[in-house]
């Protein structure tokens, strides 16, 4: 039974560690590299990660499709910004187990 918690709490962290380098990916100056993240919002896997999760992929794929139309300079920061909360997200998951 503690192993399966420390799992299921080690899995949520790699979750959010997953959706937090996409996001970060998405304002890369690397075309290709931003285009597949963008992808992978759309994708099945991430749409099961929420899922498993209880998270509201809707609001993170409607955050990154914005995210696209501001220049690469502010869509770092604004990566930073999601990603911030995506951590929340995912560390009051953790610790409400």
């Amino acid at each position: 039974m503690i192993y399966h918690l420390l799992m299921d709490k080690k899995m949520v962290m790699l979750d959010g560690l997953v959706v937090k380098q996409a996001v970060r990916d998405i304002a890369s100056k690397k075309p290709d590299l931003s285009d597949k993240a963008l992808l992978y919002f759309y994708s099945r896997d991430f749409l099961n990660l929420c899922e498993r999760n209880k998270i509201d992929g809707n609001a993170i794929t409607q955050s990154v499709k914005e995210l696209v139309d501001f220049p690469i300079i502010s869509r770092k920061k604004i990566a930073n910004d999601i990603a911030k909360v995506i951590d929340n997200s995912f560390v009051e998951e953790v610790v409400s187990k």
